[in-house]
Order: structure tokens, then sequence, then C-alpha cells
């Protein structure tokens, strides 16, 4: 299988990464490996390099790239394309309360562009209810990572975690459009 993965040398998509590339063909898509995704001319390329793939794992947040990407990715898909699965990594922290959202101290923007993200593979994901196309599914992640100062002791989702779901989500022949995860305590 060929993936594409964004964000591949960011904290979770570098494990994510190193993850699939013992097995599949990956194509890492970041500044180091040459995209810079602000850029038009990158993201037109990223899209040809993606549609080219099996598999495109949406992971790096570069402010409203995320859904720029899905909105170009359906645009200019085929059914002759081998790209079958479009995985986006967003925010649960799109269902959560504003007051937690306060106590955390959020950025606003952060917020913003993940909500955006959610609106976009919610109209995607479901323009069409059946037929051949291009699958979007959103994975909200709840906490990632360690987390110190007054959050240490948060439980948090780990690499593996987060690979498990995107496995699933791979694997799964149902179309799933959406899927939140997250630790208990």
């Amino acid at each position: 299988m060929k993936l594409a993965i964004t964000g591949h040398t960011s904290p979770m998509g570098k494990e994510v990464y190193e993850h699939y590339k013992k097995t599949h063909e990956c194509l890492g898509i970041s500044r180091t490996s040459g995209y810079d995704l602000n850029a038009q001319e990158d993201q037109d390329r990223v899209v040809s390099e993606v549609l080219a793939r099996d598999v495109f794992l949406n992971i790096a947040h570069v402010g409203a790239m995320q859904s720029t990407l899905l909105i170009k990715l359906k645009q200019r898909w085929s059914p002759e394309a081998p790209l079958k699965k479009v995985i986006t990594v967003g925010s649960l922290a799109t269902k959560v309360s504003k007051k937690l959202l306060d106590q955390v101290g959020i950025d606003k923007q952060y917020l913003k562009d993940k909500h955006h993200i959610d609106a976009v593979n919610n109209a995607l994901a479901n323009e069409m209810p059946f037929g051949t196309q291009l699958q979007f599914s959103l994975v909200r992640v709840l906490n990632y990572g360690e987390k110190t100062g007054e959050r240490e002791g948060e439980p948090t989702c780990s690499a593996q975690d987060i690979i498990r779901t995107i496995d699933y989500l791979i694997d799964e022949p149902m179309y799933v459009s959406e899927l939140d995860i997250r630790r208990n305590l």
C-alpha cells in the first residue's frame, strides 16, 4: 500500500510515519522534504502526489492548510485515481466546553482551524450517501503527548492509540466519517 503523510516530522507525524514506513511505501510531506504547505504551488504538487497514493494521512497543522488540501483533493479526484481514503487528524477540543478550553488556555486560532476541518470533513464525507467516492475520515484526538505544568497528569493519547485508530480506518470496509478518541484517567 502507498501512503502519503503530511507533518511526518512533527511529534505525532514522526511516530505514524516511522510505523507505516516499515511495511508500506510512504511519502513524507513537510518542509524538511521540500514542501511549503503555505505555498499554492506546493499545495498543488502535494495534491498530485497524494492522488497517486492509496491513503492520505492529513496530520500537519499549518493554519487552514489541512482543510484546503481536503477541498483540493475533492475537486481533482476521479474514480480512476488510486487514492481511496483520506484520514485527517483533528482535535476533540472542537467538542469540549468553552469553559474547559478557557481553563487550559487553548490557542483561539488553532481552535478556529480545527472547527474548519470539522466542517469541511463533514461536508465532503456526507456529500454523497452512496456510490463510488473518495472517503474522508476525521479522527478527533483529545490530548496527544504528555502534559506538563498545571496540565501534568491529564490522560493523553499515545502514538500507538492513533496508529491503531488509523489502522482501523484503513482496514474498515464501511465508510467511517468521524471518530473521537481520548483516554480516561
